[in-house]
């Protein structure tokens, strides 16, 4: 398997990805999150097609500094649970770090026990005996 960044060599790939029933992507529209200011696409790809797919944002903190906010990551059913979502976000953590990142953070389900162990096997901290709560907005 091969992490990458997303670019326009390998759109293409992503037009046959489906992580759930309801998500198909558009190759124009992939084009256009590319040339979003701070938006990062990465690609898994085993044999030449996608098996994983994540994005996030540089954020830039008021006081200079910068984080990274990994906002989705998927695998797609039959390569779960084998070491690749792993590999992906360990990929992902590397790139924000060249980004000039001092720290990469995500938002998981507590229930998700396989997230969570994939995000603790590349390295993350879960802080469950944090007070903080997630309040969503639409």
């Amino acid at each position: 398997m091969k992490c990458e960044l997303l670019a326009e060599h390998n759109l293409a790939l992503m037009l046959d990805f489906v992580d759930d029933e309801n998500t198909k992507y558009d190759e124009a529209v992939l084009k256009a999150f590319l040339n979003e200011k701070n938006a990062y696409g990465y690609i898994a790809v085993d044999n030449g097609k996608a098996i994983g797919f994540a994005y996030g944002y540089v954020l830039n903190e008021p006081d200079g500094q910068k984080v990274y906010y990994l906002h989705a990551i998927d695998v797609v059913e039959g390569w779960q649970n084998q070491g690749y979502g792993t590999k992906l976000v360990r990929f992902i953590h590397e790139h924000s770090t060249t980004l000039g990142c001092r720290k990469m953070f995500l938002i998981t389900n507590i229930h998700n026990a396989s997230a969570r162990r994939c995000y603790e096997k590349a390295g993350g901290i879960c802080n469950a005996a944090s007070d903080d709560i997630v309040f969503v907005f639409k």
